[in-house]
């Protein structure tokens, strides 16, 4: 995608793109989601005839229940806010974060990261802090090759913290049993808050 500010020099290039696909096959993580697992969550909002197959997945599906909605008007996945003020925010899949980034890293004449971060998870479910820092530092901008973690000196004041996300993820869904992977959420990055797990394993907050 070229620069919305020149044509000169596109802001990611097809190896950035690649190398984001290997850090994501590298550094999995349950926040993330794949097309596949949103096509699943999609049928577990819009499916009322799924029934649950144990107290489990009894609980699993009302998590995602209170954690997602599908808009069936704009055929959108949104995650709901966890807290009061909050917005809707579209659910990304992997294979569209690059795309995400570069997007609002050109409409925010590339800020730095912690700007661009902010404008991203305000608006959008999927995509990890480290996932922006890792695309930034190869932006071919000038601004970003001399240092991806500052703004460029003529845009605007950078926000002095990024907003707290959300405190519960979802984990990763097995699309061929329908299951999530029960593995504990890891909350310690992006600023979340720590020391409050949510255990598929016992359903219980550990």
């Amino acid at each position: 995608m070229a620069s919305a500010n020149s044509n000169a020099f596109v802001t990611f290039t097809l190896g950035t793109k690649v190398a984001l696909s290997h850090h994501l096959d590298e550094n999995p993580n349950s926040r993330r989601v794949s097309q596949s697992d949103k096509e699943v969550l999609i049928d577990w909002l819009t499916n009322p005839d799924r029934r649950p197959r144990s107290q489990e997945e009894f609980s699993r599906r009302n998590y995602v229940r209170k954690t997602f909605i599908w808009d069936e008007g704009s055929q959108t996945l949104l995650a709901i806010p966890k807290r009061d003020g909050g917005k809707n925010r579209v659910v990304i899949t992997t294979d569209m974060i690059a795309d995400i980034v570069e997007m609002v890293h050109e409409d925010n004449n590339h800020a730095g990261w912690d700007r661009t971060w902010e404008d991203i998870s305000t608006s959008y479910y999927g995509i990890l802090r480290s996932d922006v820092i890792f695309l930034l530092k190869q932006c071919q901008n000038q601004h970003c090759t001399q240092n991806p973690s500052k703004r460029p000196k003529d845009s605007a004041k950078a926000f002095t913290q990024s907003q707290q996300t959300d405190n519960q993820f979802i984990g990763l869904v097995n699309t061929e049993h329908l299951q999530f992977d029960n593995s504990a959420l890891d909350l310690s990055e992006d600023g979340m808050n720590e020391g409050e797990n949510f255990d598929w394993r016992t359903d219980s907050v550990c």
